[in-house]
């Protein structure tokens, strides 16, 4: 069972009676203790399900708040319906939390021993239950290595809220060797640029009624955990045409884990019949400078994305230099557009301002005739709450629309 909800959603398998009502203490809303072993496997996800949404933290700035509330600053009252930051507080409720995981993982070697066969699908369920609570064990803990955290976002969309789009992603811990490693984690940009896709994906050039419209190819630069290309990807799986989505990134952590979200969500090496998902290397800097011909970017694309992506002086630069090759030219039937969501950061202002100044606007004079640039077509300001629980605290992102003119 999953929460249905607009907005994303960072926990798993959470029972739909939530939204409804207040969060109730672990003491009282687990299985008891002593009756774990006996406890269906179902139940017991279940169970880990709720503790995940208790104690694992939101993704800072994932939540929009919608242009029609009638006072922004009050959506702060929102933040915590359920009094979820006080029950996280409670030292008793997450003391109780530690001793339930603590007995369930502890579980591990009596289901071995009942065990008949190490590979039947009870055992795998089994298996997995038990990683599940060793990870989320460590998180309550407090433990420093326990960096791995799980999510199935939830998305619902469609004219009606009639469909679901569900996208499983794994954070890994940060490198603290490599700064670059940031991009192993999933940031509230990714979550925005998702669900505005969702939102409309007319507007960024998807699901169209076309039906002699080719393949489409669909590149997210600096795609981290991949969030957004997957959340493309489940939207365009049944749909026509197909499409080809590359995500790619730089760093070999964020490759390697950005490559094991891929294959979760689409397990066939080729993804579904109608989309291709795969993830590839592309160094801006290097490409910038000598653009190579090689697959996946020896043809240019219809759509590039990009989320979080500005936070050095040099980056707009170098993705604008990246587009130039990359972005395909627009034609009677196409306008490809390079879309970018930042968070207004006051600790990277001069870094974000550099996508004004680099890409410039359109003007509404260009001579006709003139070479086509890439330019700023759009621009819209979204307000997202931070998610602290602390008062009014939100975080503002630039979302541009950026094409060739």
């Amino acid at each position: 069972m999953h929460i249905d909800l607009k907005t994303v959603i960072d926990t798993s398998a959470l029972t739909n009676f939530l939204r409804d009502m207040s969060l109730q203490p672990p003491s009282t809303r687990l299985p008891p203790i002593r009756k774990i072993a006996s406890q269906p496997t179902e139940e017991l996800s279940d169970a880990l399900a709720y503790l995940r949404h208790i104690y694992i933290p939101e993704i800072r700035g994932a939540r929009r708040i919608k242009l029609n509330d009638t006072d922004a600053s009050s959506s702060s009252k929102a933040l915590d319906p359920n009094g979820l930051h006080e029950l996280r507080a409670d030292a008793f409720e997450r003391s109780y939390a530690l001793r339930w995981l603590t007995f369930l993982v502890a579980q591990a070697e009596i289901w071995d021993s009942e065990s008949s066969t190490t590979e039947s699908p009870q055992s795998v369920l089994r298996e997995a239950l038990i990683q599940d609570a060793a990870s989320l064990l460590a998180i309550c803990s407090g433990t420093a290595a326990a960096g791995v955290i799980v999510r199935d976002f939830v998305f619902r969309h469609g004219p009606k809220g009639e469909k679901t789009s569900k996208v499983h992603i794994k954070d890994v811990p940060l490198d603290n060797r490599d700064y670059g490693s940031v991009g192993a984690q999933t940031w509230g940009g990714a979550c925005v640029l998702a669900e505005t896709i969702l939102d409309d994906p007319t507007r960024f050039g998807l699901l169209r009624n076309d039906s002699s419209a080719e393949n489409l190819r669909i590149l997210e630069l600096g795609a981290g955990t991949g969030l957004v290309s997957l959340t493309v990807g489940k939207l365009l799986q049944n749909a026509a045409p197909s499409a080809t989505i590359i995500a790619t990134d730089y760093y070999p952590s964020v490759l390697e884990n950005l490559e094991s979200n891929i294959r979760h969500n689409f397990p066939s090496p080729l993804g579904s019949k109608a989309v291709r998902i795969s993830s590839h290397l592309l160094d801006w800097s290097v490409f910038a400078k000598d653009p190579a011909q090689n697959p996946p970017f020896d043809a240019p694309f219809d759509l590039v994305l990009g989320a979080d992506i500005i936070y050095e002086a040099q980056h707009a630069i170098w993705i604008k230099s990246c587009l130039m090759t990359l972005l395909k030219k627009p034609s009677q039937h196409s306008d490809p557009l390079f879309h970018l969501i930042i968070p207004l950061r006051s600790t990277h202002s001069s870094e974000s301002g550099t996508v004004d100044s680099v890409f410039s606007h359109m003007s509404g004079d260009a001579a006709s005739g003139s070479e086509m640039d890439l330019k700023i077509v759009d621009k819209e300001i979204i307000l997202c709450d931070a998610g602290s629980g602390l008062g009014p605290d939100q975080i503002e992102y630039a979302c541009y629309k950026i094409g060739w003119r």
